[in-house]
C-alpha cells in the first residue's frame, strides 16, 4: 500500500451530514497531516470541525442541513475514523461508534466507547461543572465525546478538550500486518446488539466463509454481506425489543487485498 487512506463513520444528522462534506478535506490541509504527525493530526482534525461548525457560516449550514431547516442545530455526531498508511493503522475514536479489526480471524478493539458513567469520562464532567444522572451527561446525553452538541462545550473557563462533551478522541495505532483482514467501523446500535467478538464471527462466517484470501469478494458481495450485518441487528419485534435494534445502525468493512 503506497498512499494512506482515510475511512469514518459519522452518527448524527445535520452535524454527520457537514462532517462528512469537509472532513476529509480538511484534515489532508493540516501541517500536522503533511508532515507526517497522523497522531496530531487526527486530533486536530476532529476539534476543526467543531471550530468550523460554530462559525457563522458553520452555523448556517447546519441548520440549512437541519430537519427544521433555518432553526439553530443542537445536534451532534460521534465519529470512529481509521488513517491507513503503508506502515501503520490510526484509529481516532469520539463517541460510542466503534471501530473492530479482524486480525487472525480474531477481534481486535481499535477504539473504546465514551459514556458518561466511566471513571475518566465522569471525572472530566465534573470537572466542567457537569455531572451524571442516569448514565446521561446532565441527564441528556448518553455519550460523553461528540462532534457538535455545542451545549454542552459551553464553560468559558475551560479549554475545548476539558469541556463536559469534547471532540478530543483517542487515537490508537497498530502495526500494519498481513494478518488484518478486514477492519469493521460502526455506530452504537451496532454495538447494542454484538460484541466485537460476535460481529466479526458474524463477518467471517456470513460474508467471508472463514476464508481469507487475496481475491477478496466482489464489492456488491461485499456490500450485501454488510447489509446482512446490519438486518441482523434490526429487532423484528419493536414492541417486545426493548428499544434493542431500533436505534439508528450504520456499519462499514475495510478490506484489505
Amino acid at each position: 500500500m503506497s498512499k494512506n487512506h482515510i475511512f469514518f463513520n459519522f452518527i448524527g444528522q445535520e452535524v454527520a451530514l457537514y462532517v462528512k462534506k469537509y472532513y476529509c478535506k480538511e484534515f489532508v490541509k493540516l501541517a500536522s497531516y503533511k508532515s507526517k504527525q497522523y497522531k496530531i493530526a487526527l486530533e486536530e482534525s476532529f476539534q476543526k470541525m467543531d471550530e468550523m461548525m460554530k462559525t457563522e457560516a458553520g452555523k448556517k449550514e447546519l441548520g440549512q442541513l437541519s430537519a427544521n431547516q433555518g432553526e439553530q442545530s443542537y445536534a451532534g455526531c460521534t465519529a470512529t475514523t481509521i488513517l491507513i498508511t503503508p506502515n501503520e493503522i490510526y484509529c481516532a475514536n469520539a463517541g460510542d461508534s466503534r471501530t473492530v479489526a479482524c486480525k487472525g480471524g480474531q477481534a481486535l478493539a481499535l477504539s473504546n466507547d465514551h459514556k458518561p458513567d466511566d471513571p475518566e469520562e465522569r471525572k472530566r464532567i465534573y470537572n466542567a461543572n457537569g455531572f451524571v444522572e442516569d448514565g446521561r451527561v446532565n441527564g441528556m446525553l448518553a455519550l460523553s465525546r461528540a462532534l457538535g452538541d455545542f451545549e454542552y462545550k459551553s464553560n468559558p473557563m475551560f479549554k475545548a478538550k476539558d469541556q463536559a462533551v469534547t471532540a478530543h478522541p483517542d487515537v490508537k495505532v497498530i502495526p500494519m500486518t498481513n494478518d488484518i483482514q478486514y477492519i469493521l467501523l460502526a455506530c452504537d446500535g451496532l454495538w447494542d446488539c454484538m460484541t466485537n467478538e460476535e460481529a466479526i464471527n458474524h463477518c467471517n462466517t456470513k460474508i467471508y466463509n472463514n476464508k481469507f484470501s487475496k481475491n477478496n469478494l466482489k464489492i456488491n458481495d461485499l456490500k450485501k454481506g454488510v447489509e446482512d450485518l446490519v438486518d441482523a441487528c434490526c429487532a423484528s419485534d419493536i414492541s417486545s425489543s426493548q428499544g434493542i435494534g431500533c436505534d439508528n445502525i450504520t456499519a462499514c468493512i475495510v478490506e484489505f487485498k
